[in-house]
């Protein structure tokens, strides 16, 4: 059995699966990210502790799945900007020396690519991109069926491509990155209320919330577009709470990314809808273990 734990700033999941990606069962507890380190790595313990008493079957691996940059051969979490008070935790070492199994860390954007790759839509493709667009944007780069991470782990970074250099300051700090554009942070700009909302108006017809989805389209059409040049994957895999508008958003991505998009490489990619769903963190630890 693999433990897979998805450590995200509000809340720690955690689940129990086997190999091929069966949850045995799963908990979920809050991060407390405000009181601090020792407090967050005694809920990670807590959370593993919990799903081993309620099995007999030995543990075999610890994959995890954390919100921002690490050093991946080390197991060091650099500083998570959602987790205060963690700069260069060797959170591998650490779990290693409680539960005394192998422990694999990964950024969460990441995790899901592999998810994907493993169980989900990208479970019978070799080459393929997998993007999140949530608040922000990241995404993970799939190549002969191995995660690319690039020469000191940062591959992947999708959101912070720069698509229009006049566009809005991205958190990152410069102007017209694609997760300045793009992103449910952006709908939010643009609408003045959250994507779920924009979502609901624009199928009761309210045209200013179709214009907000399809400029919002444009954008993410354009940065698919410059991927699908540069890597020429048979697939692009969208995931990501954004990504639930479904045809709303698909759809005018799908027709305009060829406008930008070279011919021969446009005409063998397909966009699809990641499968995994709010399971992709805690799947995607698991497929670390494999």
């Amino acid at each position: 059995m693999i433990i897979g734990i998805d450590l995200g700033g509000t809340k720690i999941a955690a689940c129990l699966a086997t190999p091929e990606g069966k949850i045995v069962t799963d908990v979920n507890i809050p991060t407390e990210a405000a009181k601090g380190r020792k407090q967050v790595i005694d809920n990670i313990i807590k959370a593993v502790y919990n799903l081993k008493r309620g099995s007999r079957k030995k543990v075999t691996c610890l994959g995890i799945g954390v919100p921002g940059p690490i050093l991946y051969e080390k197991g060091v979490v650099i500083e998570p900007p959602n987790l205060p008070g963690w700069q260069r935790v060797n959170l591998k070492k650490i779990l290693e020396k409680e539960f005394h199994v192998p422990v694999r860390l990964d950024n969460d954007a990441n995790c899901a690519a592999l998810a994907e790759a493993y169980f989900g839509a990208g479970k019978k493709a070799r080459h393929f991109i997998y993007i999140t667009i949530s608040t922000g944007i990241g995404g993970g780069i799939i190549i002969d069926r191995k995660l690319y991470r690039g020469a000191i782990g940062s591959a992947g970074e999708f959101g912070h491509m720069v698509i229009d250099s006049k566009g809005f300051r991205c958190g990152c700090g410069n102007l017209g990155c694609l997760e300045a554009l793009g992103s449910g942070t952006a709908i939010r700009r643009r609408a003045g209320m959250d994507a779920i909302s924009v979502e609901l108006a624009a199928r009761q017809g309210g045209r200013r919330a179709q214009k907000v989805i399809a400029r919002t389209a444009h954008y993410l059409a354009v940065g698919i577009a410059n991927l699908v040049n540069i890597f020429n994957p048979e697939l692009v895999v969208l995931g990501g709470g954004v990504s639930k508008m479904r045809e709303l958003l698909l759809n005018p991505i799908k027709k305009e990314f060829k406008e930008y998009a070279l011919t021969l490489p446009a005409g063998s990619v397909r966009i699809v809808r990641a499968k995994l769903g709010d399971e992709a963190g805690v799947l995607g630890a698991v497929a670390l273990c494999l």
